[in-house]
């Protein structure tokens, strides 16, 4: 898995010229940033990375770190070793309210860096993706790597408890320092349980499964009453900036959510214009379009993804094998009878397999299609033994898929001022997507019920730049 090179590279850049190091870095960096969605362009990128420079002052690390925006809808941010470079999802800068929020986030991911947390884990990788799930520890093959590498891309690092206690209380001490209030940190952990309760709201699942910042950074009550409490403290209280209207202003007009020219999730439905095929999750799933894979997750475990990759209509046995042989790994493997088929009138393979995990047996499926030549897609499913039927659904759900009105524009955090008279409702209806209501009150961090106030600024999310 990645996080095993990243180690290994670290080792060998002790021995190496500078210039050599340096070079093995960047490069290095640049397969990372890759992986994860690649750098966002817009001009929150200067902003965030000139934020980051004022805290990286405070926290003793002035000139020597890089920050970059990943273009991700994911909620996250991470450090990726060695040297300091610090990543940031727009879909956590879409969740934020306040400059203090974003210095807060990158205090802490600093404090990591500055108390050599990564070096003191290096070799312990975390384990996530349908592969780990199954085999219950990293494999050899490359696919089954890849298959891990892309369902927990963002989960580079995983830190204990005391470490993250640590590293929350340098973030606040920081945050006095380079002139935000540290109550910037206990917000943003608040806001992270808020996004996470939404995000199981509308895939109408329990809020059990981590968002992805909380996944390398347990989220946990102990650790957000601990940093409201740490900010009370009278030495914590020598600034009180939270500076809301300007990050409110510098967000204004970036991208949220999926870019839809590479494909969008739209509830359980999954849409790719470009490449021209959609598919449906089962009722009770959730889908999440990440870099070069769609990730699929339901109740009990159940979980897969859908990707494309290279076969011809006479190869498709084959690359369904090749999937299979990837997700399980080493692991013993009941290998069942492909069947060729046709749904929707595209050539397919189903190929069910059984395999053993720390949770028991369970079902594995890969569904291939040959589209297009040489193209071809595949699910490649996970679940506890006679449960995998609730994927067929799915499967028979892949087709082609065209936009005769074009790509879609893409959403974009607009952020205007309440108006008297103005209510959550009445904004609510100039959001696009789905539940707008509790959307506006999640990005917003507002209760139900709560009055706006005129003047104040909010941010909607548009599909053309609101006016105001």
């Amino acid at each position: 898995m990645r996080m095993r090179g990243i180690a290994i590279v670290a080792a060998v850049l002790v021995a190496l010229p500078a210039a050599a190091q340096t070079h093995r870095v960047l490069a290095q960096q640049a397969e990372i940033l890759r992986e994860v969605g690649g750098a966002y362009q817009g001009p929150q990128a200067a902003y965030v990375a000139r934020i980051g420079e004022r805290v990286a002052a405070a926290a003793g690390l002035p000139g020597s770190c890089v920050f970059t925006i990943v273009d991700a809808e994911e909620v996250n941010a991470f450090t990726a070793p060695p040297g300091c470079y610090v990543y940031v999802t727009r879909g956590l800068l879409g969740v934020l309210n306040s400059e203090a929020e974003l210095a807060a986030v990158l205090g802490h991911e600093l404090a990591h860096v500055a108390a050599r947390h990564a070096q003191k884990q290096q070799g312990q990788e975390v384990l996530t993706g349908l592969a780990a799930a199954l085999v219950g520890a990293a494999t050899r093959s490359d696919l089954a790597a890849g298959v891990a590498r892309r369902a927990g891309k963002l989960g580079l690092l995983s830190y204990s408890r005391n470490q993250e206690y640590e590293a929350d209380t340098l973030s606040m001490r920081y945050l006095p320092i380079a002139g935000y209030a540290p109550s910037g940190l206990p917000d943003v952990l608040a806001g992270l349980q808020r996004q996470d309760e939404f995000t199981a709201t509308i895939s109408r699942r329990p809020a059990r499964e981590a968002p992805g910042w909380a996944r390398t950074h347990p989220l946990t009550n102990d650790r957000i009453r601990r940093a409201a409490t740490q900010a009370e403290q009278p030495e914590l209280q020598d600034a009180s900036g939270r500076n809301a209207e300007t990050y409110l202003l510098a967000l204004d007009g970036m991208v949220y959510g999926d870019e839809p020219e590479q494909g969008y999730v739209s509830g359980r439905a999954f849409r790719h214009p470009g490449l021209g095929v959609a598919f449906e999750a089962p009722s009770g799933f959730q889908l999440a379009d990440e870099t070069g894979a769609v990730r699929i997750s339901g109740p009990d475990g159940m979980r897969g993804e859908f990707a494309t990759g290279r076969a011809s209509v006479s190869r498709l046995e084959d690359y369904a094998d090749q999937v299979l042989r990837g997700v399980v790994g080493d692991a013993p493997v009941e290998r069942g009878r492909p069947t060729r088929t046709r749904i929707n009138g595209v050539e397919a393979v189903v190929l069910p397999a059984r395999a053993p995990s720390r949770n028991g047996l369970m079902e594995v499926v890969v569904a291939a299609y040959a589209v297009d030549g040489d193209r071809a897609y595949h699910f490649a499913t996970i679940a506890p033994a006679g449960r995998g039927a609730v994927f067929d659904s799915m499967y028979d759900s892949f087709r082609r898929f065209s936009d005769p009105s074009g790509a879609r524009g893409s959403p974009r955090i607009s952020v205007v001022r309440v108006r008297p008279g103005d209510t959550t409702e009445s904004l609510a209806t100039r959001m696009t997507g789905e539940a707008p209501v509790e959307r506006f009150l999640m990005l917003n961090a507002l209760e139900r019920g709560q009055p706006l106030i005129p003047g104040q600024r909010v941010k909607l999310v548009t599909r053309d730049r609101a006016s105001r």
